[in-house]
C-alpha cells in the first residue's frame, strides 16, 4: 500500500501494489474469493484490522489503497475505523466513485485510492478534511509513492526512475513488472529501491499484481515474508 504502478499494455492493463509495513504488524492472510455487495472479489486480508488494501472484482474493476494523501500528516493516537475497512465501503458498491463521495470519513486517517473501472483510471484522496477526485490518463503509465514513507524528493526521483525503466522495456509483461516492484539498487542507494528495507524495521511485505484484460483477469500475489506465490483467475 506504499508503491503502486499502473501500466497499460496491448489489450490489457497492469495494476500493481507493494505493501510496506512495520515488522511488528501481523502477517496478512493470502488472497481468497469473497462476496460483498453482490460482487465477487479476489483480495488478501489485513491480519490486524481485517480490511484490505487491494482487490480485483468480477466485473474487471480493481481498487488499490495507499497510506496518506497529498502531504505527510501527523498521526492521531486512534481513529474511528481502519482505512482497509473503508476500502470495502467504497468498493463493495455499484459505483465506487459514488461510494467514496458518500463514505463517512470523519476521524479516518488520510489515504489515496486508485480505481480502474470501465476502462477508466481514477484517483480518490482523503486528506483528513477534504475528498478529492481526479480522472487520470489511462493511456500512459503512472506511479504513486505513499507520502507517509517517501519525501517529495524521493517521490520525484521514483517517478524519474520509473520512466527510465519503462523506456528500457519493449515488452510489458507480468515478469518484467514484478521484477521492477522487487528492485533493490545494487549500489545500495535507498532512494532507488522499490522493494524497501528500512533498518529491518520497515519492509516490503508483499507484491500484488492484477493483470486485467477484456475477457479475463488474473490476480498475482507474492508473499515475501513467507516466500509463497499465488495466482487466481477472475
Amino acid at each position: 500500500m506504499c508503491t503502486v504502478t499502473f501500466i497499460p499494455a496491448a489489450g490489457k492493463i497492469f495494476l500493481t501494489s507493494n505493501r510496506d509495513e512495520s515488522v511488528n504488524r501481523p502477517l496478512a492472510l493470502p488472497p481468497t474469493r469473497q462476496v460483498r455487495g453482490g460482487y465477487s472479489f479476489i483480495s488478501p486480508s489485513d491480519g490486524l484490522a481485517g480490511g484490505t488494501w487491494v482487490a480485483l472484482r468480477d466485473d474487471g474493476s480493481a481498487l488499490v489503497l495507499l497510506n496518506g494523501a497529498v502531504e505527510k500528516h501527523s498521526r492521531l493516537s486512534a481513529y474511528r475505523r481502519s482505512r482497509g475497512q473503508i476500502f470495502w465501503d467504497v468498493f463493495a458498491t455499484n459505483c465506487p466513485l459514488t461510494g467514496f463521495i458518500s463514505a463517512d470519513l470523519e476521524n479516518i486517517e488520510p489515504f489515496t485510492l486508485v480505481l480502474w473501472q470501465k476502462n477508466q483510471l481514477h484517483e480518490m484522496l482523503w486528506d483528513g478534511r477534504t475528498k478529492i477526485q481526479a480522472q487520470k490518463d489511462a493511456t500512459v503509465a503512472h506511479i504513486w509513492s505513499s507520502c507517509t514513507i517517501y519525501s517529495d524528493t524521493d517521490r520525484i526521483y521514483r517517478k524519474k526512475f520509473f520512466r527510465q525503466w519503462l523506456a528500457s522495456k519493449t515488452k510489458r509483461s507480468i515478469a518484467e513488472i514484478k521484477s521492477f516492484h522487487l528492485y533493490t539498487d545494487p549500489a545500495g542507494k535507498d532512494e532507488s529501491n522499490i522493494r524497501i528495507n528500512r533498518n529491518g524495521q520497515m519492509l516490503t511485505f508483499s507484491v500484488s499484481c492484477m493483470e486485467i484484460g477484456q475477457e479475463k483477469s488474473t490476480f498475482y500475489y507474492h508473499d515475501l515474508q513467507q516466500g509463497k506465490n499465488y495466482r487466481l483467475l477472475q
